[in-house]
């Protein structure tokens, strides 16, 4: 479907964490990386007709960011390296996140 243009949206069933996971099997399937982020960023605001406001970074667009350690644009699994979100405007530490959330630590 990707291949013949198809646009496909990452999205989840679970609590959210999973979808790195999601992103790295779009990977398997032969997705650039840059195609798999696209794939939970521009392309679901472009078909929600939100792209003007959302969906990539831009002076004026509303954004939610994550610092990464690494670089998803090689490595999509990177992305379970966030040390910092920027949600609202307001930076929360990733790690304080997790363990809010109930995790014991960052991911491996």
């Amino acid at each position: 479907m990707h291949k013949a243009g198809v646009p496909i949206v990452a999205g989840t069933d679970g609590a959210g964490i999973e979808i790195v996971h999601e992103l790295e099997i779009y990977a398997q399937a032969g997705f650039t990386p840059a195609e798999a982020l696209a794939a939970a960023t521009i392309v679901p605001a472009t078909l929600l007709g939100q792209d003007m406001h959302t969906g990539s970074i831009r002076v004026g667009k509303t954004a939610d960011l994550v610092l990464v350690e690494g670089d998803p644009a090689i490595r999509l699994g990177d992305l379970r390296q966030t040390r910092v979100v920027m949600l609202g405007g307001r930076l929360l530490d990733a790690d304080e996140l997790r363990n809010a959330a109930g995790f014991s630590g960052r991911p491996k």
